[in-house]
């Protein structure tokens, strides 16, 4: 049995070293990552058992994707290879202030974009996990995307696992209404969702309050669990992290971090990945303040995965924080 089974895309990430341009790299560092696989990897390194749902090139980039996949510890067994097909590559320029970063995004036609609904056993593999997670990016990748997306969570549903759902907004697949069209359709099928005030407003029309904003989600979709992330940039090197949840009819509010930024790629999976190891772990309070500081630690780290343990993030939760070296 796993803890949690993604649905999505592994994808490499490529930058250039800190803080040259792109327009000028000879050379590009390597980091394996994608939305969706990072929260699989994320739960595999806070020590619990996950899953990763998706199809890969059958050449050296998918070998290259698969065995780090591997070795963050996600179990790869529903990952397909598949011939004669592209890896997705994602493009970084990291910056500091007043130069703004950049990211490139080159993903059409990928392994990952042919995935349809026939190709997977959904119902067996819902059968194998107790939370099923994917997010607002893979149904945008293809129409079979989108369709396999549909069939994953409705046999999640009916297999009664929780299920969970990053509302990722990607303006490079398509458009405000494109995704809303979609994601109506979903989301009745998502017991936790993740979203962010500006994303609920730019695709949904959601406004008001924080509160406000969570209970329309919660009236219209039904969810069981919604939280409202917040990310304050002070700096291109320096933020802070707050997250908020209403569940059984209540906010909950989670413990704001301040951070320094090494690395800020990946850092909103790190927070759901928290929150999924906290509701699995103890209640919605722990869980948001759990996802909150290993979000805030996950700045620190290069890459997208976060290479921490749960031990590490446990004592950010104290009211104070130990700083000293530990020899």
């Amino acid at each position: 049995m796993y803890d949690l089974v993604s649905l999505g895309e592994v994808m490499l990430r490529m930058a250039p070293p800190k803080y040259e341009r792109l327009r000028r790299a000879r050379q590009l560092n390597v980091e394996v990552a994608g939305a969706q696989l990072n929260i699989a990897a994320n739960m595999a390194r806070l020590g619990k058992r996950s899953a990763f749902v998706s199809k890969l090139p059958d050449h050296e980039l998918g070998v290259l994707a698969y065995d780090t996949c591997a070795a963050y510890g996600v179990d790869m067994r529903y990952v397909q290879m598949v011939a004669d097909a592209r890896m997705g590559i994602n493009f970084l320029e990291f910056a500091a202030t007043p130069r703004v970063g950049v990211t490139i995004f080159d993903r059409r036609g990928s392994a990952a974009s042919s995935i349809t609904a026939a190709d997977f056993d959904w119902a067996a593999i819902a059968a194998q996990t107790r939370i099923a997670h994917t997010d607002g990016i893979v149904p945008g990748l293809s129409a079979g995307c989108r369709e396999a997306t549909q069939a994953y969570l409705s046999a999640a549903r009916a297999a009664g696992c929780i299920t969970s759902f990053d509302v990722n907004y990607r303006e490079h697949l398509w458009t405000p209404e494109g995704a809303r069209d979609c994601w109506e359709t979903l989301l009745p099928l998502v017991d936790i969702v993740v979203t962010s005030r500006s994303v609920s407003e730019l695709v949904f029309g959601f406004t008001g309050s924080d509160e406000d904003i969570m209970r329309q989600y919660q009236a219209r979709f039904g969810q069981k669990l919604v939280c409202l992330t917040q990310r304050e940039i002070t700096g291109v090197l320096s933020g802070a992290w707050s997250s908020q949840g209403l569940y059984e009819g209540r906010v909950v509010q989670g413990r704001r971090y301040t951070f320094d930024v090494v690395d800020r790629f990946g850092t909103g999976d790190a927070f759901f990945a928290g929150l999924l190891y906290g509701y699995l772990e103890g209640d919605v309070q722990f869980a948001l303040d759990f996802g909150n500081a290993a979000c805030a630690l996950s700045h620190t780290i290069e890459g997208d995965v976060a290479q921490f343990s749960a031990a590490e993030v446990l004592p950010l939760l104290n009211e104070t924080i130990d700083l000293r070296v530990k020899r």
